[in-house]
Formats: structure tokens, sequence, C-alpha cells
């Protein structure tokens, strides 16, 4: 699992948030649950009552993936959202939007 996408993870369980942009990214049911697991056995969180929580080792695990990925600041309380990033094309490539995809 890639850096940016642990980190998003964790804070996910830190905050009880949104799940859809995991969906988003690719991943299914089936694989955020296994995430999640791993990230249980882990120690780095915990059930407890129903309740998913961060441990103290999963709080300094996002302390560490903030500082790796430079997010200091207001950039640390807003995720980007990945979901919406598209790749790099080649500079030489003439892109034509699709005109039925287009609302406006």
């Amino acid at each position: 699992m890639e850096n940016n996408v642990r980190l998003y993870l964790l804070k996910i369980i830190k905050f009880n948030g949104d799940l859809s942009p995991l969906y988003s990214l690719g991943y299914d049911s089936h694989q955020i649950v296994e995430l999640i697991k791993t990230e249980v056995e882990n120690g780095n969180a915990i059930r407890s009552q129903g309740i998913l929580a961060l441990t103290a080792l999963g709080n300094e695990i996002v302390k560490k993936l903030e500082k790796n990925e430079n997010r200091k600041g207001p950039s640390s309380w807003i995720e980007p959202e990945i979901a919406s990033k598209i790749k790099k094309i080649p500079i030489d490539y003439i892109f034509l939007p699709d005109q039925q995809e287009m609302n406006f």
C-alpha cells in the first residue's frame, strides 16, 4: 500500500471519515476491510465496543507519514482529493473532450 493511501486510511479511522474516496481509487469493500484488519493486527488501530479508533502507535505513524509527505499547517488538516487526480499526458498529446460528458 502506498504511503499516501495508508495516511488517508489512518486519518479515516482517526476521524471516523468517509470511505468513498478509497472506492474511487479502485479499492473494493473486501480490500478496504483487509487494509483495516492489517492496521488492527499491527497495533495501529483498535476495535472497542464497536468503535474503531487509532492507538498511540497509529497516531505516531500518522505524524511520521505527514512529515514524510511534507505536510504542515493547513495542508495537514485538509486532505487532497486524490480520487480526482488524472495521469499526466505527454506534451504532444491532443486532448479532445467527449461532448456528451460536458454539461455546460
